[in-house]
């Protein structure tokens, strides 16, 4: 793509960026255990401003010239769909969609029909993005907190044990094409830290079996890494390094939520074939 840049830190910019990650931790995550704690319309806001950002970071990536209408459109949609998820759950959540994807249909149909001869049917993208994001941490207006702090945990232990067990052992890449940073050994020490995480957490509130709480861990995993990998090769494409600016040291919302997106689900998933917590 024209005009992307590769960017490069120097030592000390490493080293400031690290800094500025501790301390964006320190201060962010009580915000969001406090949230998950209180729960209802909390717990709502919480999700919903880290889906309204999410959604004007993809925008932005996949179509920079998104005009303000447009990302109050994403606002408006995300917050219905959530609604959806919190009042009744998943199936109201996509009934809500389905409602935002008619809706651009209706604009295009109302366009062509009064003779405009610029009228394209819409490209999707915001539907991608609903689907992408307040479809995918809906979920967790389904959840009790526990299980919440379960998928939440995961993918932090996930990511904190490749980024030290890749920084330790290095060793051949992953996929360089896509995160040219990212180890095989990275991947299978954050792989076995989550299993073990994931034990640990279900010996304590759940009421499984340590097989399936083994598997769980796996599963989660591999979910979070997914979703990573995916919102690396969307900045890519869009050559920009990070989704955004908002939080210091991690860069956008999307950074810091990549794997949550799609471990929401995954967990979802599982749980409706077995039973961890009671």
């Amino acid at each position: 793509m024209a005009g992307r840049r590769m960017f490069k830190e120097s030592p000390r910019m490493e080293l400031s960026s690290h800094k500025k990650r501790i301390l964006t931790a320190v201060i962010g995550l009580p915000v969001v255990l406090a949230a998950v704690f209180l729960g209802g319309w909390f717990f709502f806001a919480l999700i919903l401003a880290m889906c309204v950002i999410g959604m004007g970071e993809f925008l932005s990536i996949r179509q920079p010239e998104s005009g303000a209408q447009r990302l109050a459109a994403a606002a408006i949609f995300s917050g219905a769909v959530l609604f959806g998820f919190y009042s009744a759950g998943p199936a109201a959540g996509l009934g809500a969609l389905i409602l935002a994807w008619w809706l651009e249909n209706f604009g295009f149909l109302a366009k062509f029909g009064a003779g405009d001869p610029d009228a394209v049917p819409p490209s999707g993208l915001m539907t991608a993005g609903l689907l992408y994001l307040p479809c995918a941490m809906g979920f967790f207006l389904t959840f009790a907190p526990k299980e919440t702090l379960f998928v939440l945990t995961a993918v932090i232990v996930s990511d904190t044990g490749a980024y030290y067990s890749g920084s330790l052992f290095g060793g051949p890449k992953i996929w360089p094409t896509v995160s040219p940073k990212k180890t095989w050994a990275g991947s299978l020490g954050g792989l076995v830290l989550t299993m073990l995480w994931c034990l640990a957490y279900g010996s304590f509130w759940g009421e499984a079996s340590a097989i399936a709480w083994l598997a769980a861990g796996a599963a989660l995993n591999v979910a979070s890494q997914l979703g990573d990998f995916y919102e690396s090769a969307l900045k890519r494409s869009g050559g920009v390094k990070d989704s955004g600016r908002i939080l210091p040291g991690h860069g956008g919302v999307l950074d810091r939520i990549d794997g949550l997106v799609l471990a929401a689900p995954a967990y979802a998933a599982i749980r409706s074939a077995h039973a961890f917590f009671g």
